[in-house]
């Protein structure tokens, strides 16, 4: 539905802050009827302004009057947004649809028509994987497929993993969450079910005889748009690298705690795997951090700067622990810098998390440092975010491939300065994060598959073009002024940068999917909806 009214499409809480985007060049009346076509308020929206993002004006209609549960619509003059319902559950749905499809990419199984339906699919890449460069074989079964191509990948698994345990710890009711898998029902939360059999898989990818984690699995190159069973060229094992030992370290530490009360032998093999990661982390250094081997083409996942992997791995590794070692080691990373990042490529947030949340001691001046910094961080967001029409902490630079990742990690820089400063105006801000994602951006379309009226039914992901059929629940890379593929050249040259963004198959730098960009999303909700 084409409209110039921009709002959550799935809807609102009744006591969240409700704004709707007009894009006009004059202040506007506006209406909020009811299901009925009853008017239910009738406000002025504030004067417009211009956004160089959109190259367009644009007013903020604020109803967030509107508190009682029913379904609505936005009215300006002739001019009608999409349906949306007020309602205490209306991101229920969502939640477990973002968390399925990591069932859904599981890698090495069977994946039935009961649980998967028309993404049931046999066992797939379950051959053992050539070392590269070697002529010996590996078992690294298992695991889930990473984005929209079949690799796996552990510096994405990491992250995924650690965004997941942070969105458990921030709402607990995600360990109630019937996932709908095979393993439904057991004594193990559903989610912790689903993690496990990502960490199992990582598990396989450490070195027995030194501690290394390998960078990948993968084809040599990528297939077509097929069901993952019939991607069956050999498997490729690439090889060891710093960040990958080191997010490996940091990922098994976090895992511990969650499953120590329901396997402790599980529990206790993570734990030795940790150790002998982050002994040995430092041993793999290649200039200019890891990179494809010749032949090799899938996603490389390189990263030229290696300090906050191991800045991250310290704190989990003493939060965990509590070996007075990685408490000197990270203490030694803050004082020569704070560092920040919720991605794959900087990680360092998830370090200053685990630092400030350990039970074991820790230096006042070294906390205190680095809460001011997260709150400097913020302050900087919320500039950006003041100054922006659609209220995300972007400005027209910040609409780079995986725009969307970077608005979820966005809110969640907001909501840490909120839960140390206990300020409002950053969980209000953090909460506009997911408005855009969910349908308030001037794309006009929920970046959900499967959620929302206008919809994405193209994504550039391999079942789903199989079967002719977006899956749900996944969350889309988003505008991406770079232009980094040959649709996006075409449907998006000459547009402003927000508004880089196409529906199409073929364009992966606005619309493929993977396991952190959900996961990032997931964590997200679980802090600022909780």
């Amino acid at each position: 539905m084409k409209s110039k009214i921009y709002v959550n499409e799935i809807g609102y809480r009744p006591n969240d802050r409700k704004v709707a985007i007009y894009c006009g060049k004059d202040a506007v009346n506006f209406q909020i009827l009811d299901k009925t076509g009853a008017c239910v308020l009738q406000k002025v929206s504030t004067e417009s302004r211009y956004n160089p993002s959109t190259e367009n004006y644009e007013v903020k209609c604020d109803f967030s009057e509107i508190k009682e549960n029913g379904e609505y619509i936005v009215k300006v003059a002739d001019e009608v947004s999409v349906p949306f319902v007020v309602g205490e559950d209306i991101y229920n749905h969502s939640v477990k649809s973002l968390m399925r499809f990591f069932y859904l990419q599981r890698c090495g199984t069977e994946l039935t028509k009961e649980f998967a339906g028309e993404y049931a699919h046999p066992s797939c890449h379950n051959t053992p994987a050539r070392i590269y460069g070697t002529d010996i074989f590996r078992e690294v079964n298992g695991g889930w497929h990473d984005a929209g191509d079949y690799g796996r990948y552990i510096v994405a698994a990491a992250v995924t993993l650690a965004a997941l345990f942070h969105a458990i710890e921030n709402d607990e009711s995600l360990l109630k969450v019937d996932m709908q898998i095979p393993e439904s029902g057991q004594a193990m939360p559903d989610l912790l079910t689903e993690i496990r059999y990502e960490l199992e898989w990582m598990l396989k990818m450490q070195d027995e005889a030194t501690g290394k984690v390998y960078h990948k699995v993968t084809c040599a190159g990528f297939c077509d748009f097929i069901m993952p069973e019939y991607e069956t060229e050999e498997l490729v094992i690439c090889p060891f690298s710093l960040t990958a030992t080191a997010d490996f370290a940091a990922c098994m530490a976090m895992a511990v705690k969650f499953y120590a009360p329901y396997d402790k032998a599980f529990a206790e093999r993570m734990a030795e795997a940790a150790k002998r990661a982050y002994a040995v982390m430092r041993e793999i250094q290649v200039p200019g951090g890891f990179l494809n081997p010749e032949g090799v083409v899938t996603g490389t996942y390189e990263d030229k700067y290696e300090l906050d992997e191991q800045y991250w791995a310290s704190a989990e590794m003493y939060k965990a622990f509590g070996d007075e070692l990685y408490k000197n080691e990270f203490e030694n990373y803050v004082n020569q810098e704070v560092m920040h990042g919720y991605g794959w490529e900087d990680v360092a947030s998830f370090g200053n998390l685990a630092y400030l949340s350990t039970s074991y001691p820790t230096d006042d001046k070294i906390a205190d440092k680095l809460r001011k910094a997260i709150v400097d961080k913020a302050d900087a967001l919320m500039k950006k975010y003041e100054a922006n029409n659609y209220e995300i902490s972007f400005d027209e630079k910040d609409f780079i491939w995986g725009s969307n990742m970077y608005i979820a990690e966005n809110g969640s820089h907001l909501f840490d300065a909120y839960k140390i400063t206990g300020k409002d105006e950053y969980l209000i801000a953090a909460r506009e994060h997911i408005n855009y994602i969910f349908g308030k951006n001037p794309c006009n379309v929920c970046f959900i598959t499967g959620a929302g009226t206008n919809q994405v039914y193209n994504p550039h992901h391999r079942p789903s073009a199989a079967v002719k059929k977006a899956m749900l629940g996944m969350l889309i890379g988003g505008p991406d002024s770079g232009l980094h593929d040959p649709d996006a050249v075409r449907d998006c040259a000459g547009l402003a940068p927000a508004l880089c963004y196409t529906d199409k198959l073929l364009s992966y730098s606005t619309n493929e999917v993977t396991i952190y960009w959900n996961s990032a999303l997931l964590m997200l909700m679980a802090q600022v909806l909780s």
